[in-house]
């Protein structure tokens, strides 16, 4: 059977089928009877034949029904298809959903068996296989430091210096490139951290050039269980690069302030064998003597008795030898008989050496 739907607006309630039937007259509406027709309806028009066309003549169809005998056959029979509405353009549209039937599919999505489901596209072709893609390379860590041709200068034009400078000893270059001088400058000084050069520190000091430290180092011939005595702390560069060479340092600085910003510095860089006191370098400190090395960063026309008193037989001491602007960095060996010059490792200027056994404090040239 057919189902009865609504006719296009301006029509009758119920179109006709394809055989020319009339539709209900306005005002009706389906599934209800509608009234007797005023005169007997005129006779079926011809309708298509066996072959699909018409046959020319009168229809031998079987006697047809009163509308409302379709209208009762409609009603007891449940629907097996839905209708079209016609829309004002009488084009055929969607049959509008009813509450309590299947939703309507989202805006955009095909239904399900639809020729986009099957084909995997709107065109019906099959669309290309996904394939899985290749997790992203990690960048490079943005936070570490970099060398020239980057952001900037970094610990590796330090260690090219030093080799331009003379120094041969791997270890000493590696300690070199290993520990960041820009946590050990000032802070507005710390752009130019990673040059050879030196950097001021507050009450007139300054810092060591870094190829000088490390041939000042180098000379000392650490081997790496070693305790070394160093004179003169600064901010803690030069004690840093020399942990990481031997098995103890001991520093001594005479301004409280310096000291004090050293201790931090060596603190938050994670080095712990050191120890860095404030007092009067000149006289060394004997209570943890004997050293098997001795570097001083301050200048005097010689060196300190206490000092050779601490260093052991065998042991080295490196000190810049003159008035302070004017110096020779001699490296000696102390044997049986007394201190022994062995070389003069670089000429260099220095800050002077101040205490009992140097410059009085106050006598700034």
């Amino acid at each position: 059977m057919r189902l009865w739907c609504p006719g296009p607006r301006g029509t009758s309630g119920i179109p006709g089928n394809a055989a020319g039937r009339p539709g209900l007259p306005k005002g009706s509406m389906p599934g209800r009877a509608p009234p007797e027709p005023p005169r007997p309806e005129p006779p079926w028009e011809s309708g298509p034949g066996p072959s699909g066309g018409r046959s020319g003549g009168p229809s031998q169809q079987p006697p047809r029904e009163s509308p409302r005998g379709l209208l009762r056959r409609a009603s007891a029979e449940p629907p097996r298809e839905s209708c079209p509405e016609p829309s004002r353009n009488a084009s055929p549209q969607p049959w509008p959903e009813r509450s309590g039937g299947p939703s309507r599919q989202p805006s955009g999505e095909s239904p399900p068996g639809s020729s986009r489901e099957r084909s995997g596209s709107a065109s019906g072709k099959p669309s290309p296989e996904r394939r899985p893609q290749a997790p992203p390379v990690p960048s490079p860590d943005r936070g570490a430091r970099r060398g020239p041709g980057a952001a900037g200068p970094g610990p590796e034009d330090l260690v090219r210096a030093a080799r331009a400078a003379g120094v041969r000893d791997e270890r000493v270059l590696e300690a070199l490139r290993s520990v960041p001088r820009d946590a050990f400058v000032p802070r507005a000084e710390a752009g130019s951290a990673y040059r050879d050069a030196p950097v001021p520190l507050p009450h007139g000091q300054v810092t060591t050039q870094p190829s000088l430290v490390a041939l000042m180092v180098e000379a000392l011939g650490l081997t790496g269980g070693e305790r070394v005595l160093e004179i003169g702390t600064g901010y803690g560069f030069q004690t840093a690069v020399l942990a990481r060479l031997a098995g103890e340092v001991v520093s001594v600085e005479r301004l409280p302030d310096v000291a004090g910003r050293a201790r931090r510095r060596l603190s938050r860089a994670g080095i712990g064998n050191v120890s860095v006191s404030t007092g009067d370098g000149t006289l060394g400190v004997p209570e943890r003597a004997p050293y098997d090395a001795v570097v001083v960063s301050a200048a005097f026309p010689e060196v300190p008795g206490p000092l050779v008193g601490q260093l052991r037989t065998g042991g080295r001491l490196v000190q810049p030898i003159g008035p302070g602007g004017r110096e020779q960095v001699r490296q000696y060996e102390r044997t049986p008989r007394g201190l022994v010059l062995r070389r003069t490792v670089v000429s260099a200027r220095f800050v002077r050496l101040y205490g009992v056994h140097g410059y009085p404090p106050g006598t700034e040239p």
